[in-house]
Formats: structure tokens, sequence, C-alpha cells
């Protein structure tokens, strides 16, 4: 019962062998025997693969279909995919994460217990023998574990033994110590869908459990701090070790080599800090100027440009190149705070919010000032940020979505004309005097024209709950600066939910003639189809919520479907693209030397290295492609 599912089939082949010798031998009827070669025939053949189509797969007792050769090497579990493409590594580390902002981009956190028990090996040279020594007598932590001979014996070091190793240590043994601050290390989160999934990160020992992350550096590899876990590997050779700095820096990946865009950037808390802290009303004392550049390191102190005060827009500049030019409108805009101004590195007008800050100054640092400058400029840029937000607060209470009296009056008389302009259209649809939209029937056409209505109305809402909580508000400062959420989840909150649908259209399925049995059969009106008219903060009515609900499932329904379809995919496209390399002249080549591309990408052009301005004058002139 306990054996191998291939011992049970061997053992059938046996047995059934052994039979149809004996009843040969016994001159039994030619129809047995056919019997016993058939079943003999089955045995080998399930031996083989037990999944052959129109054959009954071979069963263990308990009914288990049962693993033959066919079984153990093809598919995600197989030997192929599970034992040899991909095996299991010394030397690496898996445990939860968790945020440190005040980490630098490209360090990552290490647990002490993770740090004691992995080991770097350190070739003994004459330059470091005597660190090596003091690695080989330490008793704590960070100690040498075992040392390795010249003739590659590997000795462990223990208390006993190691006066002997110091006296006889030479340049070209080698010693594996614990993981110390500085250690070179790859970063990785699964799925890992592109490249910068994995990343070269510094180790920093912390206390605690859990691998510390730099916040910002959560978008590359998709992660956040709800319980998700990373891998981490100590790197066990120079070569290795060069290579992880030179191609897999964090900072080197801050654009992303899919759109040419930031992806390693500043985000919610940092884009809410940055716009009050560079709002026209903020200063600082001399005192407070000086905490604030003291956290992003800065030792040096402006002249003060508001009498003896330090407006935020000077704290901020402190941090840029004084190269640095830039003029952008904001969402802000007519607003004064909505036109910013940058001058030889000064900040001279406007609040900054997520599309300047994240993407024009960090890109502009990136690309004219290297690598190197733009991870300097996130991690002092993101320290001074928080600290300003934390003296400034920033929360967001019920009061923050609730609208005037008169605001409300108005809400209602707006969402009145609606119903009454679906009503109107109601009643032209049963007097067949509804004009038809070109392509559509009748019934499409009136669902098109409510859907149109809804959203027209969904717009003047919008206009009218903008302004009556005002500019000020912190649920429309983080929607307006981008630090999160959408104008669209405060109208929600505060004002109308608005139409529920399901693939782009009002929800029509359920019972029959209705969605719900509360409402009268063959009823078309916006309520029966999954208008919502309350808002979150008055709460919705029984057959409300399930209209939201019935939207919600769509999303989750559709989200599963899409990751599996995806996954699928881009295993098919790795599978077919993975010989095509680029050569060192640019052209692009298969694993037979056929060329695919004259030129990489039709420009020869690397995302994350070119700059918008790049890509205008990127056509290949006939140079280029003779040349190729």
């Amino acid at each position: 019962r306990s054996e191998d599912d291939l011992t049970h089939k061997l053992v059938d082949i046996m047995r059934i062998n052994h039979r149809l010798e004996a009843n040969i031998d016994a001159g039994a009827p030619q129809l047995i025997i056919e019997d016993l070669w058939e079943l003999l025939q089955y045995h080998v053949s399930t031996f083989f693969n037990n999944e052959m189509p129109n054959i009954p797969p071979a069963r263990h007792r308990s009914g288990r279909p049962l693993k033959t050769l066919s079984q153990r090497l093809k598919g995600k579990e197989g030997r192929f995919r599970y034992n040899l493409s991909g095996k299991r590594v010394n030397f690496s580390a898996r445990t939860v994460i968790s945020p440190d902002p005040n980490i630098s981009i490209n360090e990552v956190g290490v647990p002490f217990m993770v740090a004691e028990e992995l080991t770097i090996p350190l070739v003994v040279t004459n330059w470091n023998i005597e660190r090596c020594k003091e690695y080989i007598k330490a008793v704590e932590y960070p100690k040498a574990k075992y040392v390795v001979r010249s003739d590659g014996k590997r000795i462990r070091v223990r208390g006993n033994i190691f006066e002997e190793l110091l006296e006889n240590i030479e340049p070209g043994w080698i010693i594996e110590r614990q993981l110390v601050d500085g250690d070179i290390v790859l970063f990785n989160r699964q799925p890992s869908l592109h490249r910068i999934g994995i990343m070269e990160h510094e180790v920093k020992v912390l206390p605690g459990k859990t691998f510390r992350l730099n916040p910002i550096v959560c978008p590359p590899y998709n992660a956040d701090f709800d319980g998700d876990e990373m891998n981490l590997h100590a790197i066990q050779t120079v070569e290795a070790r060069v290579e992880a700095r030179e191609l897999m820096k964090v900072q080197e990946q801050i654009i992303s080599p899919r759109h040419g865009h930031a992806i390693i950037k500043p985000e919610e808390d940092h884009i809410s800090g940055v716009f009050y802290t560079t709002a026209e009303e903020t200063e600082y004392t001399k005192e407070e100027a000086c905490d604030l550049l003291a956290m992003a390191g800065i030792t040096k102190i402006p002249e003060p440009d508001k009498k003896d005060k330090y407006s935020g827009k000077l704290i901020v500049s402190s941090l840029f190149p004084p190269d640095l030019n830039i003029r952008q409108k904001t969402k802000f805009y007519p607003d004064p705070e909505g036109y910013v101004v940058i001058k030889d590195g000064i900040l001279l007008s406007g609040a900054l919010e997520s599309k300047t800050y994240q993407n024009i100054i960090l890109e502009e640092i990136f690309h004219n000032h290297g690598a190197e400058a733009a991870g300097q400029f996130l991690d002092r840029s993101t320290r001074l940020i928080l600290a300003g937000l934390t003296w400034h607060g920033l929360s967001v209470s019920l009061n923050n979505y609730a609208l005037p009296d008169e605001v409300e009056k108005k809400l209602d008389s707006l969402l009145d004309t609606t119903r009454r302009e679906i009503d109107a259209v109601l009643i032209q649809y049963k007097n067949k005097t509804l004009e038809r939209t070109p392509g559509m029937t009748l019934k499409e056409s009136l669902e098109d024209k409510i859907m149109a209505i809804t959203s027209d109305s969904r717009a003047k809402v919008e206009k009218l709950v903008e302004k009556a909580l005002g500019i000020k508000n912190p649920a429309v400062v983080m929607a307006k600066s981008g630090s999160r959420g959408s104008i669209l989840d405060t109208i929600q909150m505060s004002a109308v939910v608005g139409q529920q649908s399901v693939r782009s259209k009002r929800l029509s399925r359920g019972y029959r003639g209705r969605v719900l049995p509360h409402f009268k059969r063959k009823d078309l009106g916006a309520e029966p189809h999954g208008f919502v008219y309350n808002s979150f903060r008055k709460g919705l009515t029984p057959t409300e919520f399930f209209f939201m609900d019935m939207g919600g499932r769509e999303s989750l329904v559709n989200t599963a479907i899409r990751t599996g379809r995806s996954g699928y995919m881009q295993r098919r496209l790795i599978n077919a693209l993975q010989d095509i390399i680029v050569e060192r002249n640019s052209i692009v080549k298969d694993a037979k030397g056929i060329v695919v591309q004259f030129l990489y990408g039709g420009d020869g052009l690397d995302p994350s290295k070119a700059s918008a301005g790049a890509y205008i004058e990127s056509a290949p002139s006939k140079d280029d492609y003779e040349t190729a």
C-alpha cells in the first residue's frame, strides 16, 4: 500500500505476465490468452503513460489515479519544470516584509537571526588576514562560521579549534563569515513578472523578525505590507557581486524599462506632504528649518526669505540641483498654487503635486545628473517631506465629506432632474417616439440614452461637490494632488454613489422581467436597474447594497480571470522569444542568426535611458540602416 506508484505498476506487469505464461503452458483457450495479452498490454502502456485518451487510468486502492513515468516528467510539477528549470537554493532567506521609510532605497533591513545564519565567503589575502583573524576569534556576531583550507577541507569554527586555525591561516584560505551591514544581496518578490522584480540591495542588520523595505521601492516588486513575504539571496562570488552592483542596483531601476517613466517614486504621504510643505502659507522658524534640512542630511541653511522665517518652498528648493528649470501647470490651475515655476533650482511659485514631483523633477534629475543623484534626491526628499507632513498633520474625518444644507438641496434638485429626464426618455420609448441611435435597436438606444443621462448628472455632481468642499479640504487635496483616491471617491462618499454596471451596461439579469423582486416587472427606470441615489455617508438601502455588490463582484471575477490568462500568455511569450538577442551593433537576431529587426525597437533606444525629448528625433535615418 505504501509502495511507489511505479512499483505498483511493475508488480501488476509481473503478475499478469506470470499468469499469461502459466495459461500458455497449460494450453488455455485462445480467448483467455488474448484477454490476458490485452491486460498485459494495458499495464505496460499505463506504466509509461497513465493519461491516454479513451483508456481508463490505472488506480490505487484508494481510488487515486497512479502517477506513472509520463506524469513524473510533464507539467508544472514535473521533473523538468520543478526540479531542473527551477531548484531550491542555499544561502537564501524568506520572511514577511514591513515598511521603514528611514532606510535608503537601496538598503534592505535584515533581521538579526537571518544575518547570523547566512554566510559570505571571504578569500584570505595579505591585506585582510588580520581582519579574517578577528572574525575567527570573535565569539559574538559577526564571526566566522567555517574556514575552507587551500586543499578544500571545510572546518567548522569552534571554541577548541580556533587557536590552531589562527596559527595556520594563510592567504588562499577562505573564511565564511556572517552577513554584515553593506553586504550585497539580491531581493525578490514572486511572481517575478518583469526584470525589476529582483534587485540588488545592501544589507542593514536591524532588530525584529521581518525584512525592512523603503515603501517607495514597493511598485517594481508590486509589494505591500499586508503580509507579503520576500526572498533574499546572499551572493557568494565577487564576480556575481560586481554584476549585481552594476546591473541590478535599485537607483538604476528608478525609470521603468516598460514606459520610460519613474516607477520608484514618492507616493501617497510624500505627495500630500510635498503639497502642504510647498504651499504658499507654509513657513518655518530657523530651528524648524534646521531640523527639516538635517533630516535630509543637508548641513548648510539658506538665507531666510520671509523676514526672519523660511518658506516651505525654500526648504524644498535646497534638495534641487542648481540647474533645474521647470514650468508646469498642475491640476490646481487656475489657482495661483497651480502654476509651478522652478528657476535655477529655486521653487519660485506653485505647490508641487504628483506630476511635478514624481515625474518631471525626478526624471530631469535622473537624465541630467544620473542614477546616483536621483537615488540621493529620493532618499533626502522623502525623509524631509515625511517630517514636514508629520508636523503639519493630515487626517480625514466624516466631517470632511459632509455637505452644507444648501448644497444638499441643490443636490436633491439635481438628482430629481435626472429622475425626470429618465422618465421623459421612458415615456418616449413607450410611445415609440424615441429617436434611435444609428446602428442600435430602440431598446439599445434607450439604454444608451439613460447611461448618458446618469454620467452627465455625475459630472454635474462632481462640480457641485468640489465647489462645496473647497480646495483646502484634505479629501479634495489628496484627490487633486494625486496622493490617494479620486474626486469620484469623494462624490460617492458625500453625494451620490451613482449607476452600477455589469459589462458597461445597466444591471438587467436577475428575476424574470426585473433584477430584484422588490420592483415592478418591466420597470425600466433608474432605481430598478442599479442607480444608487444615496451616498455612503447617508447609507444604502438593502436593494442598493445588493446592486453595489453586483457591480463589485464583476471586478473581482475579472481580476481572477485576468491573472491566470496573463500568466499563461507571459509563459508562452517567454518560450517564444527566449532566444532573441540584441547584438552589439543593435541588430536583433534569433537563435538561427535570422534578423528580426535591423535596429532594436525600430529606433535603437532604451526606454529607461531615453528622456521624452529623445524620442522626437529618434526615427532611424538612412545612414543608421546602412551602418546596421
